[in-house]
């Protein structure tokens, strides 16, 4: 029977899951709200609570995860010009402890339930909203920006259309739930493609092709598949042609290293990015291994490219374009410039081990979080992805795939 105070933390709980998810889509402030919430649900639980905290104390997941975030402000700390680095990676990395309210608070049904109900009710009311603000008019090969995420609506929607179809793949559902989810996916999918964004269209369905030709490989799925592109792709080359045509020019654009504004200025920041890690290697050490600050990097970044030898026409391309701007384009350039190679380097690990568990066997088993993290990492060669809003994104859907119909977690964290 439970108490007074353990119904309060619970519905506290719920409550927190829900903010959090209907946050994702259509409030900005509410993303970092939940998240300080969470933080403050955690401590205050883990002080009365001996079980949760005996539960916290016993998991892997918990030790790495606030392992992983004391690093980050030491290593922001070491690197920081001045106290807003240390307070933007403070802030930033809340996905860590995010990760670990997720991971517990998933495992009663019912929180999964307000999170899935959360996530698609703010996503049909953000992309209601994003059709309205354009009349209306799917704009396709354009970049049609959703409501609060602007420049992030892109990479939301490249994590959440292949989390949905994940998801429902994995979870069996009724009729009425699995129609709404239907719908969802493929709402999903055209909001994606009208979001125009190149990196989340090749992180989704390169992920999703992973999952169906290798882990989920059987005839049926196969022979349904086909039947579904022969379909889609008849009526979009046919019928719909005028609308489809842009996309497919906007995506075979990769290839226009040298034409593609877009693609000729991101390489250029890759080089200068790289160029400038090699010079923290060889004259800032302490720079290289921490970092450079995460927002006092900017004003380095400026410095190091006056001397750089680029000829005056590349450089008025680059200055026309807005650079310097601070952001090359790269999550793995960016991460080790401002909070440095060691930093870089674990989080990945971390990401890796919260989806593979560094075990063949558990991949084979449960594939969906690694699917899903090799969308991320595709996209975070093209855009900065970590930390980002998107990260936050990232872990609740991740949190959500790593639990069982029950509630509870896959395998031992």
């Amino acid at each position: 029977m439970t108490t007074p105070s353990q119904r309060t933390l619970d519905y506290t709980e719920s409550f927190c899951v829900l903010l959090f998810a209907v946050a994702v889509f259509v409030w900005k402030p509410g993303i970092y709200a939940a998240s300080g919430l969470i933080c403050l649900y955690l401590i205050v639980r883990t002080s009365i609570d001996g079980a949760f905290r005996q539960g916290l104390m016993s998991s892997t997941l918990v030790r790495l995860s606030m392992g992983l975030y004391a690093v980050g402000l030491v290593t922001a700390t070491v690197g920081a010009e001045n106290v807003q680095d240390v307070a933007w990676m403070a802030r930033k990395t809340l996905f860590l402890p995010v990760m670990v309210f997720f991971f517990f608070a998933l495992q009663r049904p019912i929180n999964e339930r307000i999170a899935m109900l959360g996530l698609v009710a703010s996503f049909w009311v953000a992309s209601l909203i994003t059709l309205w603000e354009y009349d209306w008019q799917l704009q396709f090969g354009d970049r049609m920006q959703g409501t609060w995420p602007l420049g992030t609506w892109d990479s939301l929607q490249g994590l959440f259309f292949p989390f949905m179809v994940l998801y429902i793949c994995r979870h069996r559902q009724t009729l009425a739930t699995g129609t709404i989810y239907g719908l969802t996916i493929a709402m999903a999918l055209v909001m994606l493609l009208l979001a125009g964004g190149r990196a989340p269209w090749l992180g989704a369905f390169i992920g999703l092709a992973i999952y169906f030709l290798i882990f989920k490989r059987n005839r049926q799925t196969m022979l349904g598949l086909l039947g579904v592109t022969v379909i889609v792709g008849a009526v979009s080359l046919t019928v719909l042609s005028d609308k489809v045509q842009p996309v497919i020019e906007r995506f075979s654009s990769v290839t226009e290293t040298q034409t593609n504004e877009s693609n000729w200025i991101r390489l250029r920041l890759w080089e200068i990015g790289g160029h400038h890690l090699i010079h923290f290697a060889k004259h800032d050490p302490i720079s290289f291994a921490f970092g450079g600050g995460a927002l006092s990097y900017d004003q380095k970044q400026i410095e190091f490219f006056k001397t750089l030898p680029y000829d005056a026409a590349d450089r008025q391309r680059l200055e026309e374009y807005g650079y310097p701007t601070g952001d090359t384009h790269n999550t793995y350039i960016d991460n080790a410039l401002r909070h440095g190679v060691l930093w870089t380097v674990l989080v990945l690990i971390y990401l890796i081990w919260l989806c593979t568990r560094f075990s063949w066997r558990y991949l084979q088993r449960h594939p969906e979080p690694f699917i899903l993290l090799v969308g991320l990492l595709i996209v975070g060669m093209f855009y900065t992805m970590v930390p980002h809003f998107a990260t936050f994104f990232f872990v609740l859907f991740v949190g959500l795939l790593a639990t069982t119909r029950c509630g509870r977690a896959v395998g031992r964290y």
